[in-house]
């Protein structure tokens, strides 16, 4: 189990519980990213000032994972973010539509989430014997 899996589950998360109902198909148009969900919802974010695409925890406030509220894509700009799409409760569905605005709108993506993500895998909880 990885580490985001096993917050997830703290949380009181099913593991397989995603937002991966999303078939996200992501497009650049008249100086916006758009996101279509699948389902309908389309969600737009002006590229103009974009310097890279950020997965955000969602904490509530607090700094345990226990109180988070899910992840959010948004694109990091200097005068701040903007969100892309509603929070998600799973962070796979986040970094894949994440992933996808960082090719459709040739962004990198920001150095934190990179970190963040890089580790997935690595940590695995002991267990009680």
């Amino acid at each position: 189990m990885g580490l985001f899996d096993w917050i997830g589950r703290r949380r009181g998360g099913r593991p397989g519980q995603t937002d991966q109902a999303a078939a996200w198909h992501v497009y650049l148009e008249g100086g916006e990213v758009v996101a279509e969900d699948g389902r309908g919802a389309a969600h737009r974010a002006a590229l103009g000032g974009a310097r890279s695409v950020r997965v955000v925890p969602l904490t509530g406030g607090d700094h345990h994972p226990r109180s988070g509220g899910g992840w959010q894509v948004t694109l990091a700009r200097a005068d701040g973010d903007v969100l892309l799409g509603k929070p998600m409760s799973d962070w796979q569905a986040a970094r894949d539509l994440a992933q996808q605005v960082c090719r459709t709108a040739e962004l990198p993506l920001d150095e934190l989430t990179e970190k963040l993500f890089s580790r997935v895998g690595q940590y695995t909880p002991t267990r009680s014997t």
